[in-house]
């Protein structure tokens, strides 16, 4: 949500919610696992160029500053087109843990959940 105040604004992502903050950092052409979480959903904000998002069947290059909201039960990923490490910002709404990460592919030899 972008808040005006007379110096500019802000951007709050969240609000007395249950959630965590990560910095993501994603090393040049490497991708996260295509996976869902049953327990949260998730907010991106992509902070360097090179940065394409897999929410769904929908693949998008990113523009820096670009933000994404994706729903509890929706398959996405994060994949790096760059030549240089590409930061996104996430926050996780609800329980977020390591084993609601449901593994559909992995490039790394990671258990999958299919």
């Amino acid at each position: 949500m972008k808040v005006e105040k007379p110096w500019g604004y802000y951007n709050q992502y969240a609000h007395n919610k249950t959630c965590s903050v990560k910095l993501l950092t994603l090393y040049p052409h490497q991708e996260t696992s295509l996976h869902w979480h049953n327990l949260r959903s998730d907010a991106w904000v992509v902070l360097d160029k090179g940065v394409r998002v897999q929410i769904g069947e929908e693949l998008h290059d990113a523009t820096v500053g670009e933000e994404f909201f994706i729903p509890s039960g929706t398959v996405h990923r994060l994949i790096s087109t760059s030549e240089e490490p590409a930061r996104i910002l996430e926050i996780a709404f609800g329980y977020n843990h390591e084993e609601d990460n449901h593994r559909l592919a992995d490039d790394y030899g990671r258990e999958l959940q299919l």
